[in-house]
């Protein structure tokens, strides 16, 4: 994911006060990083996908993502032409983000709105998809099949999702 996370460790001198408010000023700069890239050109603002194994070839994906509230497609989608909490909005753009799952099919994804900030300008949302695989492998690599969420729409500044295969499925 994107913005969510921190890193910590490292040794110092420092007492445990100046080092929790090093974590606090660290968190608030953190923050203020994001929230500039959600001022950029793009509707996408973030994504996370998980996925869990059902047995057999089957496995559920949860794909969580934030968007623009402003993006006309999903304007005229939401409820008296404003994205609101319970929603169902298709996510979309000039480039149809999709989810592809690996083996060659991929699925349009429709996303449950889980909550919007008016004020960002921004809606989060959740999606449920059920994908059977044709085998537990990939026959031909002979590796576990790779998913990724892919697309269009990316906002400027946003951190992460740099090249590099995702992790494997089954």
């Amino acid at each position: 994911g994107v913005c969510w996370g921190e890193r910590g460790g490292g040794r110092g001198t420092r007492g445990q006060g100046q080092v929790m408010a090093s974590l606090g000023m660290m968190r608030r700069f953190v923050l203020l990083l994001c929230l500039s890239s959600l001022a950029s050109a793009g509707h996408f603002k973030y994504g996370t996908l998980g996925w869990k194994h059902l047995g057999m070839n089957s496995v559920e994906f949860t794909l969580e993502s934030a968007w623009a509230t402003d993006y006309g497609p999903y304007m005229s989608q939401g409820t008296g032409g404003q994205v609101t909490v319970g929603d169902v909005i298709r996510i979309q753009g000039l480039g149809n983000p999709v989810l592809e799952f690996g083996d060659g099919e991929s699925a349009i994804v429709k996303a449950r709105v889980t909550s919007v900030d008016p004020s960002l300008m921004v809606w989060v949302g959740t999606s449920t998809v059920l994908h059977q695989y044709p085998s537990p492998r990939n026959v031909t690599s002979g590796e576990a099949w790779g998913a990724g969420f892919t697309g269009c729409c990316r906002s400027d500044g946003l951190l992460g999702g740099g090249g590099g295969s995702p992790g494997g499925i089954l």
